[in-house]
């Protein structure tokens, strides 16, 4: 009887050591001050794209943090301050077209992640290539259909490219409509990997500037997600977009912080 009640007690006494082990090393969690955001960065095909820069930027564009990917696409950006951060930015630098350093064919533009909430470790694994879907955002409709408005502006590289001349800057941004016209414009929206119903697509010209071309940008409405992660307080939008017209694709993520009204 002493044997099966100190081996009871053990048992009771291995028990409780787990669970406060598992209380404490969620508390600790919850108040450390960093986080590691990873992933592996790609093209649409799989392949990986080394030597690309990953940034994690301030609202006025400034980097916070930065890394390069490895020859296998591999990244890990470590001790990120937790907070908000207005985006995440990847390239391979020499294929940019301004840079002009490799054959058209070769070239790509860039990857945008927007509104990174930076609470706990996050995996994020861009793609990208020749299309570049650019300023993406996310609202919740109220008082209307339930769901959900994704704009983004998608900017093509090869319709930049099939123009006669390399043009700088301010040339090209009074001259240059590398805008996608809405019949050639194919998408998908994800929320959290959740695959969503696409209820409308509609264009609109955006002022760019005075003296300049108006860019054509997407508004899209989508369903709600059907799920929520446990525990998250935010959806992460994935838009995946096709220009039909010269055969290119590019993503873009967007994280929407949920509203807690009272």
């Amino acid at each position: 009887k002493y044997i099966e009640m100190k081996t009871e007690l053990t048992l009771i006494l291995s028990i409780s050591l787990f669970i406060i082990g598992n209380v404490v090393k969620a508390q600790v969690s919850d108040y450390q001050s960093t986080i590691t955001i990873s992933g592996r960065v790609s093209d649409f095909e799989g392949n990986p794209i080394d030597s690309s820069v990953v940034r994690i930027l301030h609202k006025d564009f400034d980097k916070v943090y930065e890394t390069y990917t490895d020859k296998n696409g591999n990244y890990t950006l470590k001790n990120i301050d937790k907070g908000n951060y207005m985006a995440m930015f990847v390239m391979r630098t020499n294929e940019y077209p301004r840079e002009n350093k490799v054959p058209k064919d070769k070239m790509r533009l860039e990857y945008w992640a927007w509104n990174i909430i930076a609470e706990k470790d996050l995996i994020i694994n861009p793609r990208y290539d020749k299309l570049e879907i650019y300023g993406t955002t996310a609202y919740e409709v109220y008082g209307g259909y339930s769901g959900f408005f994704i704009y983004f502006r998608p900017m093509s590289l090869k319709k930049y490219l099939s123009y006669s001349e390399f043009l700088n800057k301010e040339k090209s941004e009074k001259n240059v409509d590398i805008s996608i016209k809405p019949e050639n414009l194919k998408i998908k929206v994800y929320a959290n990997d959740e695959p969503l119903v696409i209820n409308s697509i509609q264009s609109i010209k955006e002022f760019s500037g005075k003296g300049n071309i108006p860019i054509t940008a997407f508004i899209v409405q989508v369903d709600k997600p059907k799920q929520m992660r446990n525990g998250d307080s935010y959806i992460i939008f994935r838009v995946e977009a096709e220009n039909t017209e010269f055969n290119e694709k590019g993503e873009s993520i967007y994280f929407y912080e949920m509203k807690k009204f009272k």
